[in-house]
């Protein structure tokens, strides 16, 4: 044989050679991706043609049934299932969540709730607060607004130096530390009001009615569940860091009062676990690719334009946050309150009931 034909031999060898090579390391390069598609499409069977339940913490109509609702029906098309919303309302909105931790921790039971409501719960020790917010698996944030404080249209106390007179200053609240009666405790707190949080009322609805009926002088809601009741109440202040969009005449708390420096801690402790607000959540226990694709669809759900725009046509506006995301500012939170803790137990749950 020639040279060069022992040369043109050896050249095909090594092309077949590397062609072999390149083939197997194509398949190992591929092999995790469709283990993750295998996965995928082995969960998207578990929830095909299934029940899944939103737990909601408050009667229909509220805001938290209303946003709950707002997502069911593109919800139900990703998953290709039927989804269900299920009150529970009870001890503050906290029924609910103590219904998703008995149920089994399969997935097909998830909640739209107030995550302040639970992380403020267990911060202060609450009776019956047994879970640990670190360990459930937060899906996703659907939305938050700030907390309108308000008085009728027709209040006894009209403004808020009217308020400072009162004796007592009486407001309406589901429970203890339900995040409207702890903002309630805080306002009154830092303005030194002379306050009596009324409890046992059902929701926001029930709420808000007390205060337009004058059965109470005042009240807390989300802005975006006082915003249908305007033309009956008369806002005061914003509990939040900013002004609100939709309200943008009326002022945060430290645009309208002077706060004292001494006490300011507590607002921004307050506003901070308020950033959290409405979320979706599932059991400690859901196996894991169950969470990731529940996050995974509710990112889908929670961004599209079609979601987006119905909420937005009754001033529902979705503030999405990623479970992932979620997850962590959740931890962040239960540490926040720090060496603080004693002292914000005794403000918000021990002083004005």
């Amino acid at each position: 044989m020639s040279d060069e034909a022992r040369r043109a031999t050896r050249a095909k060898l090594s092309r077949r050679r590397f062609g072999s090579g390149c083939s197997a390391a194509l398949l190992v390069a591929l092999a995790p991706r469709r283990a993750v598609a295998a996965s995928a499409n082995k969960t998207a069977d578990f929830y095909r043609g299934k029940t899944v339940r939103i737990l909601v913490g408050s009667p229909p109509g509220g805001g938290y049934d209303i946003y709950a609702r707002l997502v069911v029906p593109a919800l139900a098309a990703k998953l290709d299932a039927t989804v269900l919303v299920e009150n529970k309302d009870g001890n503050g909105g906290l029924a609910a969540l103590a219904t998703l931790l008995v149920r089994p921790s399969d997935g097909l039971t998830i909640m739209n709730g107030s995550a302040e409501a639970a992380i403020i719960s267990q911060m202060l020790g609450r009776p019956g607060a047994t879970w640990d917010v670190t360990k459930l698996n937060w899906l996703a944030k659907m939305a938050s607004a700030p907390k309108l404080w308000y008085v009728g249209a027709n209040a006894r106390y009209r403004s808020i130096a009217d308020v400072a007179t009162a004796n007592p200053l009486t407001w309406s609240a589901t429970g203890p530390a339900d995040d409207i009666s702890d903002v309630e405790a805080v306002i009154s707190y830092v303005l030194g009001l002379k306050s009596k949080i009324v409890v046992g009322y059902r929701g926001s609805g029930d709420m808000s009615l007390a205060v337009i009926r004058n059965e109470v002088d005042a009240g807390v809601l989300s802005a975006d569940s006082a915003l249908p009741h305007i033309d009956e109440i008369k806002p005061l202040a914003l509990f939040g860091a900013r002004r609100w969009r939709h309200l943008p005449q009326v002022p945060t708390l430290s645009e309208a009062a002077a706060l004292p420096a001494d006490k300011t801690w507590i607002v921004e402790l307050r506003q901070q676990i308020g950033e959290a607000q409405r979320a979706l959540v599932a059991a400690p226990g859901v196996p894991t690719d169950r969470v990731d694709y529940l996050r995974n669809v509710l990112a889908e759900v929670l961004t599209d334009p079609a979601v987006i725009e119905d909420g937005a046509r009754t001033n529902r506006e979705i503030e999405y946050m990623s479970g992932s995301d979620l997850q962590r500012l959740v931890g962040e939170l239960m540490a926040a309150a720090g060496p603080r803790r004693a002292e914000f137990h005794k403000i918000v749950l021990d002083s004005y009931f």
